[in-house]
């Protein structure tokens, strides 16, 4: 796999007070968790920002994003957005920040805005976010600065944001551009084996002079974790402990 461009800042510019870091310049933790929601999956990744998103979320810049900007939940009522759904050219999105919910819409939408019907935050009813009939591919909910969910009802967008997101965290950690090895289609697929509720697993990155490892701490447990190595900057990742 080439060098890859994302846009790795996230990584080092959020902290977690007390958690000891694995890398000393990234002090704040690397979570992952992939669910089913209704016919979507929904893939929660920190940390993350909507620059960092961008780059790696299979969208081209000429596409649209409906921008959904609020939390409105009143028991189990939903309630409209407080300020008004618009409409921004896809390559805008690195510019939100903060609590949004981003749809994706094709280029050609005409979608007025104004006649949004959809349950905001987008997480309150995930299995409604990315509405077929408008063309939507997928959907964004950015929350805390840092955590985010992509929602599709595509295994391979959520393929190409988890494997974009463990890249773009490699080459973090390793602070310069890097040759990221290529994941086989078995481990690839293996990924997007949803979890139940609750479950999540922070992703550690252990690179070595000689060979690089992913650790998939699952609950954040190291001693039940699972890993993957590669050889540095070359090859394919595979399964195991080491060489």
């Amino acid at each position: 796999m080439a060098a890859h461009a994302a846009i790795a800042c996230p990584f080092t510019a959020n902290v977690l007070a007390g958690w000891e870091p694995v890398h000393p310049h990234i002090r704040y933790p690397v979570t992952l968790g992939l669910y089913r929601e209704g016919d979507n999956y929904a893939l929660f990744i920190a940390p993350v920002d909507l620059g960092l998103l961008r780059s790696i979320v299979p969208i081209a810049d000429d596409e649209q994003a409906l921008v959904l900007a609020g939390a409105q939940v009143l028991g189990d009522s939903f309630l409209q957005a407080p300020t008004p759904a618009r409409r921004i050219p896809w390559a805008e999105i690195s510019t939100l920040s903060d609590e949004v919910d981003v749809i994706h819409l094709p280029k050609n939408s005409r979608l007025d805005p104004s006649q949004i019907e959809i349950p905001t935050p987008i997480l309150a009813a995930p299995e409604q976010s990315v509405p077929a009939k408008w063309g939507s591919k997928l959907a964004i909910s950015l929350n805390d600065g840092c955590h985010a969910a992509v929602i599709s009802p595509d295994p391979s967008i959520i393929r190409t944001v988890l494997t974009g997101f463990m890249a773009a965290y490699a080459q973090s950690a390793m602070d310069r551009p890097i040759s990221f090895p290529t994941i086989p289609s078995e481990m690839q697929h293996s990924l997007l084996a949803p979890m139940n509720p609750g479950e999540w697993t922070e992703l550690r990155f252990l690179p070595r002079k000689r060979y690089w490892m992913f650790e998939f701490a699952h609950q954040g447990d190291p001693l039940t974790a699972s890993r993957w190595v590669a050889h540095a900057e070359r090859g394919q990742w595979r399964g195991g402990w080491s060489w």
